[in-house]
């Protein structure tokens, strides 16, 4: 036999071998996958239930989240096997219905003769990989946000024009310029003084300058052109009012409300959370105290374990997790709410995701989940409507009026209570007592300003329980047991929190750690989405491997820089960015930089910017003279007929059943942590803005004030209806068609005719025409 041919031979057997393997996959097996495991575990359906994908050789051999699905020349060994089998009552694949004899035999004959795959096996691929941790953490090693916050060098701003001389003063300027030189664009010019102080009032106080206030910046730009907008700045950052627009932010992020996420079906109320107004003065107060962002967050996360007393106002940040949804009911969902609260709000990262499974997007094994899940499940949380457990906070003191009023309609509605003790409801046999108790008087301590104020807290249990990983998520199927630690992407060493107590002080030094990569790039980020109207990262809450890339990277990582060494200041954070050319350019389009970039991703021109419904209410009250500017207390109807006065923040938000007007204006359902608001324009915020009776009264008030009902003339009344809602005044043409309004209404006032009621003057309407404006309703 010449040399070799023993060798050939063989492999020729090997390939026919294998030819025939291919055909009796080909024939028999793939028609059976295809038409009952494709659906749920193929890359082309885009599913891989349970991690496995039945598309190629590797998903069978490697398996799925449990083990091996198939052991080759094994039936009796392999998972998928025992699955169509029906032996397992555990495990009945498909789910549907059993295959039939026949098709379960050709499977295990497959099996039997090797599990051959496809000629044209997938092998590894993009899809194959999700939930590959090794893979993950090889990616995430040189993934922008996982890189450690280091001080960046700025770009020098080259040669600039005459137009443009301000931009190399500011460091943000200088990254913004760069960007735009190498997008062939250039930046816009600066925002004439009424456009700047309207935007600047509204950025940072979330109401309207007055007309006065717009002249006396015009004024003093022209004496100090310098110092006129930082003196405004400064004015404005230092008022209380900017306490109430930033917190809003915030509580967005926290996904705050006064209410539960369910109600009692019988009486169809919610569930109060009479105290939550404490978190929400807290968080207030911080911002305008100017707290330092980590300490705002440990206190957050773990005042109780801080050293504060017991009644200290910083206790009422435990509202952070205290004020969520599942309050005393469903705590593996009030669990996975606090681990995605604390995560994706704090550091934007999607772990939530890793309940069921290893993440499949990003370096988080379901390990990492339930280690922080042990973190939470060492904390016990209080009843809220246990006044108990729930210190009293004596820096909310009502009056002594109102604080007797409270008592005499609380002794009432106790006395209801012990006389109903024993008695139970016909229709379902619940505690009429209890009934009372969580209706009038949770009803009570939510809304009267006489009832104290207490913080919503959450205490640590006297011995934290173990921690499992919950295979599949499933409480029952408890897997290996991990200890309470950090995420492993952010501390590969992982060293175990303390074993006597939940490690929730441990926790919030790590997340509010500058050495931490993800808290400072993700919080400026916010901040710089809610000031300028466009996020560097265009998805805030997901900085992972998944997440939008940074726009401007360098000044991102700038920034965050900045921010912590500047001790972690959000006033500082705030000013650095309203001070910047980019902040305080011109919103007008340029068509030729359209062109080039009409998303505006390169920042050549600011943002213009719809307001919220806050502010819209806001301003709607100011303009008419009534707004009530008091800070902090109990919530507040918002709409109806004993709406209040006071600034939106103070409104009661329903967390079950969101207020429709809310809805529309694009308010965030609070059921959990929200990245931003969208911005919609729908009918029914035209319909609000025409028949709301809270607009008209507005209107009616501007009409009948008396400043107003004093002017003569009528063009000098338009004046005045210009200068209150729109901060100007109006132009000729303005004048002309106001005036023609106001001519024709009036035909309908003539002593000939008889009255009707609802055109008493025309004033009213012109003012709600002014307050439907799009001019007052968007910021330049």
């Amino acid at each position: 036999m010449p040399c070799g041919t023993g060798s050939l031979i063989a492999e020729e057997r090997r390939t026919n071998g294998s030819a025939d393997e291919l055909r009796f996959f080909e024939q028999k097996i793939r028609p059976l996958l295809v038409q009952h495991c494709y659906e749920c575990h193929s890359e082309e359906a885009g599913e891989q239930q349970g991690g496995l994908l039945l598309d190629r050789r590797s998903g069978w051999i490697e398996g799925g989240d449990t083990s091996k699905a198939v052991v080759p020349g094994e039936p009796d060994a392999s998972l998928l096997i025992t699955a169509i089998r029906y032996d397992n009552d555990d495990l009945q694949m498909p789910p549907e219905q059993r295959l039939d004899d026949e098709a379960i035999a050709l499977l295990e004959q497959w099996v039997r003769r090797g599990a051959h795959g496809p000629a044209d096996d997938m092998g590894e691929t993009e899809f194959s990989r999700l939930g590959d941790q090794d893979y993950l953490f090889d990616q995430a090693e040189n993934h922008w946000a996982f890189q450690p916050v280091r001080p960046v060098e700025i770009p020098s701003p080259g040669a600039i024009d005459t137009e443009h001389e301000r931009w190399g003063e500011n460091a943000i300027d200088c990254f913004v310029l760069d960007a735009l030189s190498s997008a062939q664009l250039t930046p816009s010019p600066p925002a004439d003084a009424t456009t700047l102080a309207r935007r600047l009032h509204y950025d940072l106080t979330g109401l309207p300058p007055t007309f006065e206030q717009v002249t006396a910046f015009q004024e003093a730009t022209e004496v100090d052109p310098d110092g006129a907008t930082p003196r405004l700045i400064d004015q404005l950052i230092e008022s209380p009012e900017f306490g109430h627009h930033l917190g809003r932010l915030w509580l967005d992020i926290v996904r705050y409300a006064d209410t539960d996420n369910n109600y009692r079906p019988d009486t169809r109320t919610p569930h109060y959370h009479p105290f939550a107004f404490s978190y929400r003065d807290y968080v207030v107060r911080s911002l305008n105290d100017d707290k330092p962002y980590d300490q705002f967050l440990k206190e957050q996360i773990a005042a109780d374990l801080m050293g504060f007393a017991g009644d200290a106002p910083e206790m009422a940040a435990l509202g952070f997790y205290a004020s969520g949804p599942y309050s005393s009911r469903a705590q593996n969902e009030a669990l996975d709410d606090w681990i995605d609260v604390t995560t994706r709000g704090l550091m934007g990262i999607t772990v939530a995701c890793a309940r069921c499974h290893d993440h499949k997007f990003e370096p988080v094994p379901t390990a990492d989940y339930y280690s922080l899940r042990g973190v939470f499940a060492a904390v016990a949380r209080v009843n809220p409507l246990d006044e108990t457990k729930q210190p009293v906070l004596t820096s909310y003191q009502p009056t002594p009026s109102q604080s007797a009023d409270f008592a005499k309609k609380r002794s009432a509605i106790e006395a209801k209570i012990n006389g109903a003790a024993g008695k139970k409801a016909k229709n379902n046999n619940r505690p009429i007592a209890q009934k009372i108790r969580e209706t009038e008087l949770a009803e009570l301590l939510t809304f009267h300003p006489g009832a104290p104020a207490r913080a919503m807290v959450v205490a640590e249990r006297k011995q934290p329980p173990e921690s499992f990983v919950f295979v599949r998520g499933d409480a029952a199927a408890r897997g290996e047991a991990v200890p309470r630690r950090f995420l492993k992407i952010l501390d590969p060493q992982q060293h175990a929190f303390p074993e006597t107590n939940s490690g929730r002080l441990q926790l919030a030094d790590k997340i509010a750690s500058p050495d931490n990569p993800l808290t400072a790039r993700v919080f400026v980020n916010r901040v710089w989405g809610y000031l300028i109207g466009s996020h560097l990262v265009d998805t805030p809450s997901d900085f992972g491997l998944q997440g939008a890339p940074p726009t401007h990277p360098q000044l991102l990582d700038w920034l965050a820089d900045d921010f912590i060494r500047h001790d972690w200041s959000v006033k500082h954070l705030v000013r650095r960015i309203v001070m910047s050319q980019t902040y305080q350019q011109s919103s007008r389009t340029r068509e030729t930089a359209a062109v080039v970039d009409p998303e505006n991703r390169w920042l050549w021109r600011a943002n213009r910017k719809h307001l919220t419904i806050e502010a819209i209410r806001d301003s709607m009250l100011l303009v008419a003279g009534r707004l009530d500017r008091r800070i902090g207390g109990h919530p507040e109807r918002l709409w109806g007929d004993d709406y209040t006065r006071r600034r939106a923040i103070y409104g009661f938000i329903n967390r079950f059943n969101l207020d429709p007007t809310l809805r529309a204006f694009d308010f965030p359902a609070p059921v959990q942590t929200q990245p931003a608001r969208g911005e919609s324009i729908v009918a029914q915020q035209a319909l609000f803005l025409m028949n709301s009776p809270l607009v008209i009264d507005q209107a009616a008030a501007i009409a009948s004030a008396d400043a107003l009902t004093r002017i003569e003339g009528d063009e000098a009344k338009v004046q005045f209806l210009f200068r209150t809602i729109l901060g100007r005044e109006p132009v000729a043409a303005e004048v002309s068609r106001t005036l023609k309004l106001v001519e024709f209404q009036q035909r309908f006032q003539k002593p000939d005719r008889p009255q009707t009621r609802f055109i008493v003057s025309p004033w009213p309407l012109v003012a709600q025409a002014l307050l439907m404006s799009n001019e007052f309703q968007y910021v330049d």
